[in-house]
């Protein structure tokens, strides 16, 4: 029983501060208590210190800017994917499921997509460490458990399909590889990267803005094939996609995820760049 309730005391502990973790665990083996009143006792002390870290504003500004509308909004997005029908049909019928685009598109569409999803769950899990360093685990656990939710309930499928038939984990399988565990290496990053801008930072933000905005132009894609081949005409080519007026119009139509999905980075390089010039101009 001493495992039982010692692990999830360490567990807690590490949660405190280094110096008031080392001193909290020396007093408790100091005073000989048992495992579980050592436990309560922890759990107790951190419930109090997180609760004190969220009379700061950056912690409640993270949960309403980062967690709550962007864990739901890359659930969604990475429903997108178009991986897992292309399969199921190839593996049914042994012939490829066309979307009527050309096979080099198709394959741009989910590097573009997949790359975008991975780039906007590690930058929007960094910034929320990063602005939020104090309540990292907390707001980070909850960003995780809403993608993790929403992409359950967004996956086309009734929860209780998720044991009768084995494709219907497919959506969920996907967000697990380009969401979830991306977000959990950028909580990681966060938490042990120094409080200075990294020199990576401007370039991470540019690579988003590119690979998110290709991500989003590969929404109108599937409207204007349908109107394509309507008129009997071949699939469409990468060229012929970024020629047409519509697919353009669908790119506008979705600027604002976009925005919400890019803002986390950008903000934050702003953040240190605002920070940066002020401590020069301090400085001079």
């Amino acid at each position: 029983m001493k495992s039982l309730w010692a692990l999830p005391t360490q567990a807690l502990s590490s949660l405190l501060d280094f110096r008031e973790r080392e001193i909290v665990l020396g007093d408790l083996a100091e005073l000989g208590m048992s495992d579980r009143r050592a436990f309560k006792g922890v759990l107790g002390l951190v419930l109090r210190r997180q609760l004190g870290r969220w009379k700061d504003w950056q912690p409640w500004f993270v949960l309403v800017a980062i967690v709550v509308p962007i864990g739901p909004l890359l659930a969604t997005q990475s429903m997108g994917l178009n991986i897992f029908p292309g399969l199921v049909m190839w593996l049914h019928y042994g012939v490829s499921y066309r979307t009527g685009v050309s096979s080099a598109a198709d394959l741009a569409e989910i590097c573009f997509r997949a790359s975008a999803l991975i780039t906007w769950s590690w930058s929007s899990a960094f910034a929320l460490g990063a602005l939020s360093r104090k309540t990292i685990w907390v707001n980070g656990i909850l960003f995780l458990l809403l993608c993790a939710i929403f992409a359950v309930y967004s996956s086309g499928y009734p929860v209780q399909a998720l044991w009768l038939i084995w494709w219907a984990w497919g959506p969920i399988a996907s967000n697990f590889l380009v969401v979830l565990l991306p977000a959990y290496w950028g909580l990681r990053k966060s938490a042990k990267s120094s409080p200075t801008k990294p020199r990576w930072l401007p370039a991470l933000a540019g690579w988003t803005v590119i690979i998110g905005s290709l991500a989003i132009w590969t929404r109108g894609w599937y409207d204007a094939a349908l109107a394509n081949w309507s008129h009997g005409a071949p699939a469409l080519t990468l060229l012929q996609l970024a020629q047409r007026v519509d697919v353009w119009k669908a790119f506008v139509a979705h600027l604002f995820a976009l925005a919400v999905l890019t803002g986390p980075v950008v903000y934050l390089l702003a953040m240190n760049q605002f920070s940066h010039r002020r401590r020069k101009i301090c400085g001079a």
